[in-house]
C-alpha cells in the first residue's frame, strides 16, 4: 500500500496531474506505429488490413477511436468503440498523422524502458491473448460487439504500460521489483481508466477496463467487463506484474467447448493483432 507523503504517493499524484491535463504519451511495444506509417504508403491497403495493423498498437488504436468520436467527425453523437468503424470514419490521412506522431514519441522514449522490456513483452503477449479471447467470447456467448470487445481486451491493462513508462523515468520512486509489482497491481485499473478517459474513449469501455478484475456470478458473461474478466482469467499468458496468482476461471463444459472449437480462430486472431 502507498502511504500519504511517501515517494510512491507523490509519484501517483503527479501522474494524476498529468492525466488531468490530457498529456497522454508513452511507449508500448513492437514499434507498431512505425509499421502503420509504412503500410499507409501502400495505395492498395484495405480498411480490414489497416484495422488489423492498427490493433497492434493500443495507444494508436485509442487515439484513432477518440478522433472518430470527436465533434468534428461525429456530429450525430453516435460514438464507435472498435477500430474498424473508427478507421472508416476517420480516413487514412488522419490515421497517418496519428501514427507518425506516436511513432516519434515512442522512438524518443524507448531506451528509458530498458529494465522493463522483457516483462513488458510478457504483458503485451497477455494483452494479445485477452483481446483474442474477448473477441471469441463476445461473439459466441453474448450480443456484445466482438470488435469492441477485442479492443477492450487489448487495452484492459493499458494502465500497466503507462505506469511502467513513468516508473522507468523515475527509478528512485520504488525500491525493488516487489514494490513495482504492488503499485501496478493496486493502481493499473484506475490509471487505465484515467488514461483512456483522457483519450476520450467511450464510457462503456472505460467502465469495463475499471471493472475487469471483478468476478461475476451469472452462468455466461452479460457485460463487457464480464467478458474481460473471463478472458483475463482464461488466458494462458498471465500478467507478469500480478502480485498474487491469478485465479483460473473454472470453465464449464459449454465454455470449454467454445474455447476448444475456437483454437484456430484464437491463434489466427493473436497472429493478426501481433502484426
Amino acid at each position: 500500500m502507498t502511504t500519504q507523503n511517501s515517494p510512491a504517493h507523490r509519484f501517483l499524484m503527479q501522474i494524476a496531474d498529468d492525466l488531468s491535463s490530457g498529456d497522454v504519451n508513452f511507449p508500448t511495444f513492437l514499434d507498431a506505429a512505425m509499421k502503420i506509417r509504412i503500410a499507409m504508403n501502400n495505395p492498395d491497403i484495405t480498411v480490414e488490413a489497416l484495422s488489423r495493423l492498427i490493433l497492434t498498437e493500443p495507444l494508436v488504436s485509442a487515439k484513432i477511436i477518440r478522433l472518430a468520436n470527436s465533434v468534428a467527425l461525429n456530429p450525430s453523437g453516435k460514438d464507435v468503440g472498435d477500430v474498424r468503424s473508427a478507421v472508416m470514419r476517420v480516413g487514412f490521412s488522419s490515421i497517418r498523422s496519428v501514427a507518425i506522431s506516436v511513432a516519434i514519441e515512442q522512438l524518443m522514449l524507448e531506451k528509458q524502458m530498458g529494465p522493463y522490456l522483457a516483462s513488458g513483452r510478457q504483458l503485451w503477449e497477455h494483452s494479445l491473448e485477452v483481446a483474442a479471447l474477448s473477441f471469441v467470447i463476445a461473439r459466441r456467448m453474448t450480443n456484445i460487439n466482438p470488435h469492441e470487445a477485442m479492443f477492450a481486451g487489448l487495452v484492459h491493462d493499458i494502465g500497466h504500460f503507462y505506469l511502467l513508462s513513468r516508473i522507468a523515468r523515475h527509478p528512485e520512486v520504488l525500491r525493488d521489483d516487489e514494490d513495482v509489482g504492488r503499485l501496478l497491481f493496486e493502481w493499473h485499473a484506475s490509471i487505465g481508466h484515467a488514461v483512456l478517459g483522457a483519450l476520450e474513449t467511450p464510457d462503456r469501455i472505460l467502465d469495463a477496463v475499471t471493472d475487469h478484475e471483478i468476478p461475476f456470478d451469472t452462468d455466461v458473461p452479460v457485460t463487457l467487463a464480464n467478458v474481460l474478466y473471463m478472458a483475463n482469467h482464461l488466458a494462458a499468458n498471465v500478467n507478469p506484474f500480478a502480485t498474487r496468482a491469478v485465479p483460473r476461471v473454472a470453465a464449464d463444459k459449454a465454455v470449454a467447448a467454445i474455447i476448444d472449437e475456437s483454437r484456430e480462430e484464437l491463434r489466427s486472431l493473436v497472429a493478426a493483432v501481433n502484426g
